[in-house]
C-alpha cells in the first residue's frame, strides 16, 4: 500500500534488451531497489556485484528482492573526507574489490555497468579492453562535492572517462563536471535519483496548517557535513530576533547526537550557546524509511542544511509528501528541483549575508523563514501542490530508462532520439 501524495503507475517494459549486463557497485540503498528492479525487467540478464552488503554507518536491513545479487571479495578502507571550502570532515568508506576480473571472466557480460570512478571501474575498464565488452560508468557527483580532489584522482577519472563507451550522470552539476574532465556530449545519459515509490501516499493527506506551519523537519545524519549545528544556531537566532516560536524535529543519528541532545535539553555546548527558549528541538534518532511519509505530514516544511551532498534524496521524498523544501544550495537536489516561492526556497547555510561567495544573490535562512511564515493558507497549499508535481517527474522508471538508454547506445540498439542529455 502506497503511503505518499503521489500516485505512481507501473507499466511493463515495451521491450527487453537482449544483453547480459553486470552492475558493479558498493551496496544497494533502499531507494535504489526499485530502480534496479526496473532495470532487471528490461534486460535479458542483469547481475549485481556488491563490494559489501552494507556500510558500517548505515542503519537499515538490506533488501535485494527480485535482484540477482552476489557480494564480492573486497577490502574496505575508512578515510576522512575533508572539504576545504565548506570546512568539514566526514567519514568515508572506500571499497576495493579484488576479485572483479575473475568474476567478470566467469560471467562474460556484454556490458559492464560500473559505479563511481575508482578501483572497481579501473578493473571493469581493464576487463572490457581485453574482452571487447562495453563499459558504462555510473557517476553520482556535483561540482561542489568534488572541489579539492587531488591530482591523482583527477588523472584516474580522466582516464576512465576516455575508456568509457557511455556515462550516466545524476544531475546538471554532475554533467558539467564530467564535461570539464573530457567527457563527450554523446557519451552522457541522465540517470536521476528517485524516491522509493513503495513509500508514497496514494492521496495527499489533509494538513491542519495552524498545527504544522511552525513545525520544521530535518532528516539526515547528525554530522558536521550535514550542517545541523549551524542550522540550530540560525534558527535560535531567528526566534530571538523576531520573537517567533518554531519547533524543529531531527530524524537521524551520528557523531553529533550527544551534543544535539544537550542543546535540545536547553543547555549549551562548546562553541554553541543554548538555544533560545522559543525554539523547541525534538531528536528522534533513526526511523525506518516506511515511517517517514507519515512523519512528514505532521510538519510544515523540510529544512535541508547540508554543506555538501551530490544529490540529497530527502528532497524528493519530502516533495512527494507535499512539503516545501528550505534547502541548502550545496545539495544538487535543491539547485535542480527547488524553485524559490514555488515549491520551496534555496539558501546558503554558510553565510548570513545575502551574497554568496560566487557573488550571486542567495538568501540566508532568516530571510527564507520570514517569507515562509508570511504565506497565507492558499499560498502554502499551492506550494505543496507544486512540490508534489515536481517530485512526480522523478520516478524509478525514469531513472531506469536512463540506464537502459546508455546500454542500448553502447550496443548500437538505440534508434530513438537522445533524451539523455536533458535534465
Amino acid at each position: 500500500m502506497n503511503t505518499s501524495a503521489t500516485k505512481i503507475e507501473h507499466h511493463p517494459p515495451t521491450s527487453c534488451v537482449d544483453a547480459r549486463v553486470v552492475f558493479l557497485t558498493h551496496y544497494i540503498p533502499l531507494y535504489q531497489v526499485r530502480v534496479l528492479q526496473e532495470i532487471t525487467r528490461s534486460l535479458r540478464e542483469f547481475k549485481v556485484l556488491l563490494s559489501t552488503p552494507i556500510e558500517p554507518n548505515r542503519d537499515f536491513r538490506p533488501d535485494w528482492t527480485g535482484l540477482d545479487v552476489e557480494v564480492q571479495k573486497a577490502v574496505t578502507i575508512r578515510r576522512r573526507w575533508r572539504h576545504r571550502d565548506a570546512g568539514f570532515e566526514d567519514p568515508l568508506y572506500v571499497h576495493v574489490p579484488y576479485d572483479t576480473l575473475g568474476r567478470l571472466r566467469s560471467l562474460r557480460p556484454d556490458v559492464v555497468f560500473s559505479h563511481e570512478l575508482g578501483a572497481r571501474s579501473l578493473a571493469a575498464a581493464r576487463y572490457c579492453h581485453r574482452s571487447g565488452a562495453k563499459l558504462v560508468l555510473a557517476t553520482f557527483m556535483s561540482e561542489h562535492t568534488e572541489q579539492g580532489r587531488g591530482w591523482l584522482r583527477q588523472r584516474v577519472r580522466r582516464y576512465l572517462i576516455s575508456k568509457a563507451d557511455a556515462i550516466t550522470y545524476n544531475g546538471p552539476s554532475c554533467r558539467r563536471y564530467l564535461l570539464s574532465l573530457g567527457a563527450r556530449e554523446e557519451q552522457l545519459f541522465h540517470l536521476p535519483y528517485a524516491a522509493d515509490d513503495r513509500n508514497v501516499f496514494d492521496e495527499m493527506p489533509v494538513r491542519d496548517e495552524s498545527q504544522v506551519r511552525r513545525r520544521l523537519l530535518c532528516i539526515g545524519q547528525l554530522s558536521d557535513r550535514k550542517g545541523v549545528l549551524p542550522m540550530i544556531d540560525q534558527l535560535s537566532e531567528f526566534c530571538a530576533r523576531h520573537d517567533e516560536k518554531l519547533e524543529l524535529t531531527l530524524v537521524g543519528d551520528g557523531p553529533l547526537r550527544s551534543s544535539i541532545d544537550v542543546l535540545a535539553s536547553g543547555d549549551s555546548i562548546a562553541d554553541h550557546q543554548a538555544p533560545d527558549s522559543r525554539l523547541k528541538i525534538n531528536v528522534l534518532g533513526n526511523r525506518p524509511a516506511a515511517e517517514l511519509p507519515s512523519l512528514m505530514i505532521e510538519h510544515g516544511a523540510l529544512v535541508a542544511p547540508t554543506l555538501a551532498d551530490e544529490w540529497l534524496l530527502v528532497v524528493n521524498e519530502a516533495m512527494h509528501a507535499g512539503l516545501p523544501v528550505i534547502g541548502s544550495v550545496y545539495a544538487q537536489a535543491v539547485t535542480s528541483m527547488v524553485e524559490d516561492r514555488l515549491n520551496g526556497w534555496q539558501y546558503d547555510p554558510l553565510h548570513r549575508s545575502c551574497d554568496s561567495p560566487s557573488g550571486q544573490s542567495v538568501s540566508h535562512l532568516s530571510e527564507v523563514l520570514r517569507s515562509y511564515l508570511s504565506l497565507g493558507s492558499e499560498q502554502i497549499e499551492a506550494m505543496r501542490d507544486h512540490a508534489v508535481q515536481t517530485a512526480s517527474k522523478y520516478t524509478p522508471e525514469r531513472s531506469a530508462s536512463g540506464a537502459i538508454q546508455a546500454i542500448q547506445s553502447v550496443l548500437n540498439l538505440n534508434d530513438s532520439s537522445r533524451p539523455g542529455t536533458s535534465v
